[in-house]
């Protein structure tokens, strides 16, 4: 038995080639940096491995950024775009992760992995939270004079609506 939600049909992805390029090259850039030998001596300072794996956090992180960019959105769902976006940057840390364990003087490591995948879910909700406010501020602000707001969504009240006046508009001060 299927369950309900893996039987939906998933909405399509479309492919923005400008940000699909910036992906690939950043991707190149990261396998680059993976394939550089560990110059250090064989004794480091525990602090000073733990903020070189930190910057595992801030890469991974704008590799997610690139990833969603490159999925453009076909219709309402964003989760179905969000979920691609971070399994495939994972994927691409977990690949990134057995690279290094070929290089001379690397090493792969699960922690290493889950900073990665730290990194990617920290911005994909960044992302999403700054999606969502954008959209409320969106729905908030007031239509252009004279046009409606078709992005506004059913049963919100614009708190700027102007209602008609029952009488004379006001030509200035009495006296």
């Amino acid at each position: 038995m299927i369950p309900r939600l893996l039987r939906r049909p998933v909405p399509p992805v479309r492919i923005d080639p400008r940000y699909a390029l910036l992906t690939a090259a950043y991707l190149m850039v990261i396998y680059w940096l993976s394939s550089l030998p560990d110059l250090s001596g064989p004794r480091q300072d525990p602090l000073t491995l733990f903020l070189m794996n930190l910057g595992h956090l801030p890469l991974f992180a704008f590799l997610a950024l690139c990833v969603l960019k490159t999925l453009k959105a076909v219709g309402t769902s964003w989760w179905s775009r969000y979920a691609l976006a971070f399994a495939a940057s994972a994927a691409s840390g977990a690949l990134d992760e057995w690279h290094q364990s070929f290089v001379p003087g690397r090493s792969s490591s699960v922690g290493d992995f889950l900073v990665d995948v730290l990194g990617i879910g920290a911005m994909l909700l960044l992302l999403r939270l700054a999606a969502l406010r954008a959209s409320r501020r969106r729905a908030l602000s007031p239509p252009p004079s004279g046009a409606s707001n078709p992005t506004a969504p059913v049963g919100v009240r614009n708190r700027f609506a102007v209602a008609p006046h029952a009488h004379a508009p006001c030509t200035g001060p009495r006296r």
